[in-house]
């Protein structure tokens, strides 16, 4: 698990001290024939821990490798990186697949993880799968998740690359979130589908926020999937192209807790399955025997935010106090941005939230639900952004009257 945030603990206290510290630097040094390059990385940067098994990738837009699974090895899948769900029930969704670590549902063949969905009588259920996930082993909070597939095509398969909560800080399903970077049918064949499940959107209450693109050829040829995860939003992706992005939308969603909208601000584990029939996948056709499910890779990207960043967020702006009551009220505003001029990528990690100076919470997202006010009481909300090296801006003040009771 890699976060980045450094400076919450410090963040937790009402006043900051600036100090410095003394790093090491590390250096690698390339010859050519014609010229000597020399690279220079701070020891605590991604860039300087992209690790061993992750190959020689591009850093395209900031990006940085910071856990790779190229299946390039043959037999079950690595331990240290996947675990297997066994079993059946329907999964909440109907489906008709009991899921194996057997070798005839999974197996790597030193290229690629092959997924076999078949046709057999096993353990009650009419359709043996596979399942794998990192839950256990390794999370993220933010960053890219990248995979390079073929798809299967029957009627009734329904594979997906999905990520769900390690813990279920906001409760249990859909309440903590769930975010799904690819889905497709064989019933709806050659279209992509990525969407995301909260408490406020979900499929059950035909709320969910979804995005699909229809590209022919995802069951015969090798695609790539994505989505990209900040504080605030997520943008999907079928072979670079960005199908579609949902925005946290403040104004929006004062009629709930920011977390019944957003749950995002926790860590996730990677899910690869295939299942068969249920809800989603609809209709197993007529003779279905076998498909297949193939991975060619598994990538998690990060930005570093951190290193080398000296420069503030902008303040806060455009702070506004929405369903005012005489004991609390919804505080929204602007979102703050940051740079980093020193690998071009900054982002804004959160914002501290006082209240007559005293510091009442720190949140991710540009909305905090103020509790436990005074009636016909004025008091000065101050809003104050940082970023993950450290860096603050300068506090945004807001006064608040609550009315009479």
């Amino acid at each position: 698990m890699k976060k980045w945030l450094i400076v919450s603990f410090i963040l937790l206290a009402s006043s900051l001290v600036a100090c410095t510290s003394e790093t090491t630097i590390t250096t690698t040094t390339t010859n050519t024939e014609e010229s000597t390059t020399t690279t220079t990385y701070d020891p605590l940067s991604l860039m300087a821990n992209i690790p061993d098994d992750c190959p020689v990738i591009d850093i395209v837009s900031g990006w940085i490798p910071v856990w790779c699974e190229e299946f390039n090895y043959t037999g079950g899948v690595d331990a240290t990186k996947w675990s297997h769900q066994n079993g059946g029930g329907g999964f909440g969704n109907n489906e008709l697949q009991y899921y194996t670590s057997r070798a005839e549902n999974a197996y790597v063949d030193g290229e690629k993880l092959i997924i076999t969905v078949l046709k057999e009588s096993y353990n009650g259920s009419q359709y043996t799968s596979s399942k794998i996930w990192t839950s256990g082993k390794v999370d993220w909070t933010y960053g890219k998740f990248e995979m390079r597939a073929k798809l299967p095509s029957a009627g009734g398969t329904w594979p997906a690359f999905w990520m769900m909560p390690t813990t279920s800080s906001y409760g249990g399903w859909p309440n903590s979130g769930e975010i799904d970077i690819m889905e497709h049918v064989g019933n709806n064949l050659d279209t992509v589908v990525g969407s995301i499940h909260t408490e406020k959107y979900n499929h059950i209450l035909g709320t969910q926020i979804s995005s699909s693109k229809y590209l022919m050829g995802l069951s015969t040829d090798f695609h790539t999937y994505s989505v990209t995860w900040n504080e605030y939003s997520m943008s999907w992706y079928v072979d670079q192209y960005k199908y579609g992005t949902t925005l946290f939308d403040a104004g929006a969603n004062t009629d709930v807790e920011s977390h019944a909208a957003w749950p995002f601000d926790k860590d996730f584990y990677l899910i690869l399955n295939l299942a068969m029939g249920g809800n989603m996948g609809g209709t197993i056709e007529s003779g279905f025997v076998s498909d297949t499910f193939e991975i060619d890779y598994v990538r998690v990207y990060e930005r570093d935010y951190a290193t080398g960043d000296t420069t503030n967020p902008t303040p806060v702006r455009n702070v506004q106090s929405l369903r005012v009551q005489s004991n609390n009220a919804y505080v929204i505003w602007d979102r703050s941005t940051d740079t980093n001029a020193t690998t071009g990528y900054g982002q804004v990690a959160g914002y501290r939230v006082l209240v007559d100076g005293t510091l009442v919470d720190l949140v991710s997202l540009n909305s905090v639900h103020l509790t436990n006010l005074t009636a016909n009481t004025t008091y000065q909300v101050q809003i104050q952004a940082y970023d993950y090296a450290g860096n603050l801006s300068t506090i945004t003040s807001y006064s608040l009257t609550t009315p009479l009771a």
